[in-house]
């Protein structure tokens, strides 16, 4: 009961936090697209990118390793500071590698009319964010430091948005400098975020000795089958993004970039569960308590997948108003594009809670062999939707349109194998019906709310989209009521919510 309490308590803090954290970043990013416009936007967005495709290359799933490890036991100072001595090597390798190494005219074909300068500060930029901080993080999280390191991340995002306000003010919104500004922010907090797991759960570890030896053979042992995957979901990213930059352009990228900021929406509840879950997970085998696995996947899966739903088709109908009134005009041609992307993070909950799990419970094969086939498949799909329709071999030409589409039929073809398998693997009843019927139902009472909204108010588009979603809301409730089991709950637990809610509102 304790362990249940707790943990609930920490996704309640990491919930609410992410929210927050997610409403002052979806704020920041909207106003640097609509501030920027769609080329610099889609320039920016481009350059984050195929940087974040260079970490899948040079971590080889080893911030993956480190968490899993961290989580199963507390570790020493010598384990922590040689992990450490790994990032910063990744990292001048990288700076080498782009500053150096790589030769002018292959920096050119790849990032075309950028200047060095500007490439390798968005290098340190996402390095620093996504990576570093990444890391940092984790170690925080897997001392159970959930809710100190969710009130430095919220700090992070409030600085950042308030930072690139004052530029924007003073008319110096630009590229460089808001690459700067995401390098400062980051480095001190993940310097601040890897500190709490030192103060917390180090102490009393030290008479664990741990060698440059024995932790390199640690992590071989774990990450060895993921060198081949890290070099193909290199290439899958990155080919992806500049694919569609070469062929789509800058504001197809825009377009793109801004559709997948819109559908993390959907993706609050898992983003904000997902280390708690790994946590636990990583805990209760290492422990061998099969039972609890098995009991986390299937709830947290329901839930989440529930949750994603709800969010991402109550959006999906509000598409083109959306657009609209906070990116402007300029943003419309890519509201297909936030359309389909909506559907996106459904799945992709789905995906990070299995991916999540194989992880914990260091079942990495059977990740490697299936996503060297998915990423192989993935790549090709790319291929025809973003080529243009001369080439030697002809594509569809849909930019952002067939990435997106791209995007999310692959994710639910691969969800449901990689489901299926774990089913496999560990003896559970492989379920699929809950993800039709649930996204059926969801999607029509979104558009069947928006039409009621519609009637009442013709032209009134603030309460069209109250009294819809007002209307939305009570039939996602009753959904609920009457088939909890699509959300992973019993009748039973629903009443006793409910009856909860009622007691602390109306005595």
């Amino acid at each position: 009961m304790n362990d249940s309490f707790t943990i609930n308590k920490r996704f309640t803090v990491s919930l609410i936090s992410n929210l927050i954290k997610s409403a002052v970043s979806f704020t920041t990013g909207i106003l640097l697209a609509r501030w920027l416009g769609p080329d610099d936007y889609g320039r920016m967005a481009f350059l984050i990118a195929s940087f974040l495709a260079f970490k899948q290359l040079f971590d080889m799933a080893t911030s993956s390793a480190f968490f899993t490890f961290l989580s199963q036991r507390s570790r020493s100072k010598q384990f922590i500071r040689y992990f450490w001595y790994w990032v910063g090597a990744q990292f001048t390798v990288s700076i080498l590698f782009v500053a150096l190494i790589l030769p002018e005219d292959i920096l050119q074909k790849v990032w075309v009319g950028e200047q060095k300068t500007l490439i390798i500060l968005a290098l340190i930029a996402t390095f620093m964010q996504h990576h570093v901080w990444s890391i940092a993080s984790q170690m925080a999280e897997a001392s159970r430091q959930t809710i100190w390191v969710q009130k430095l991340n919220v700090l992070v995002v409030l600085l950042h948005l308030c930072v690139v306000v004052s530029l924007w003010l003073i008319g110096e919104l630009i590229l460089p400098l808001i690459f700067v500004a995401l390098i400062v922010e980051w480095s001190i907090a993940g310097w601040i975020a890897s500190r709490m797991y030192q103060k917390e759960s180090v102490l009393g570890s030290d008479s664990i000795v741990d060698t440059p030896k024995s932790v390199f053979k640690e992590f071989w042992r774990y990450c060895m089958p993921f060198v081949p995957y890290s070099l193909l979901s290199f290439m899958h990213i990155f080919a992806d993004r500049w694919m569609l930059q070469h062929w789509g352009g800058a504001n197809e990228q825009a377009y793109y970039a801004v559709a997948q900021q819109f559908s993390a929406v959907a993706l609050l509840a898992t983003s904000s569960i997902l280390r708690i879950f790994w946590k636990e997970v990583a805990e209760a085998q290492h422990q061998k308590d099969t039972a609890k696995v098995e009991r986390l996947y299937f709830k947290v899966s329901r839930i989440l997948f529930f949750i994603g739903t709800i969010i991402a088709a109550g959006l999906i109908p509000w598409s083109k108003e959306i657009v609209t009134v906070l990116l402007g005009d300029a943003y419309l041609a890519g509201v297909v594009t936030l359309m389909i992307m909506f559907l996106y993070p459904i799945h992709q909950s789905l995906g990070q809670i299995g991916n999540s799990l194989l992880y914990a419970t260091e079942r990495v094969k059977i990740q490697v062999v299936m996503g060297l086939i998915f990423l192989s498949s993935k790549m090709i799909v790319s291929y025809f939707m973003l080529a243009p329709k001369d080439m030697f071999i002809p594509g569809l030409g849909l930019a952002s349109e067939g990435l997106a589409i791209k995007m999310v039929v692959s994710q639910w073809i691969i969800v449901n194998i990689q489901a299926y398998v774990i089913a496999r693997v560990f003896g559970w009843k492989y379920d699929w019906l809950y993800q039709l019927v649930g996204l059926l139902i969801v999607i029509i009472m979104a558009y069947a709310a928006q039409m009621v909204g519609f009637y009442i108010f013709e032209d009134f588009i603030i309460m069209q989209f109250i009294i819809s979603g007002l209307i939305y809301l009570l039939m996602i409730i009753s959904v609920l009521y009457y088939f909890p089991w699509l959300a992973g709950l019993k009748r039973k637990e629903v009443t006793k919510y409910v009856e909860k809610i009622r007691r602390k509102y109306y005595g």
